[in-house]
């Protein structure tokens, strides 16, 4: 079996039942509150927009599965989080959360923004 496809396609299945992140149905409220309690906000943003400590999670969200095999393994700085620490009912919520998150408005759509070039 080709390595790529096992880690990108059956290993998350398989970490999540085959789509089943919990019993609840994920909740965006409570995504908001795990991604601020486990301290997510801190390299990604308070709306996953992202920083110089950790890249932007939001408007352009990755598939949950993505995001789940992410959490668990992760091969970067980030640390790794296991299920005693982070459930997969809290990461369905945390992607619930990053899925509702509104794309920013066009600077352009913004009166004191509009038409300011960047180095002005």
């Amino acid at each position: 079996m080709n390595i790529k496809y096992f880690s990108s396609v059956i290993a998350p299945l398989c970490l999540f039942g085959f789509g089943a992140f919990g019993q609840e149905d994920p909740s965006v409220e409570r995504g908001e509150q795990t991604f601020m309690r486990v301290g997510c906000f801190q390299c990604h943003g308070t709306n996953g927009q992202g920083s110089e400590a950790g890249t932007a999670l939001t408007p352009d969200t990755l598939p949950p599965e993505a995001i789940a095999n992410f959490i668990r393994f992760s091969p970067g700085r980030m640390p790794v989080y296991p299920e005693e620490i982070l459930s997969d009912a809290e990461i369905a919520d945390i992607v619930a959360y990053l899925e509702a998150v509104p794309e920013p408005p066009d600077p352009d759509s913004i009166t004191v923004l509009k038409g300011l070039k960047v180095g002005e």
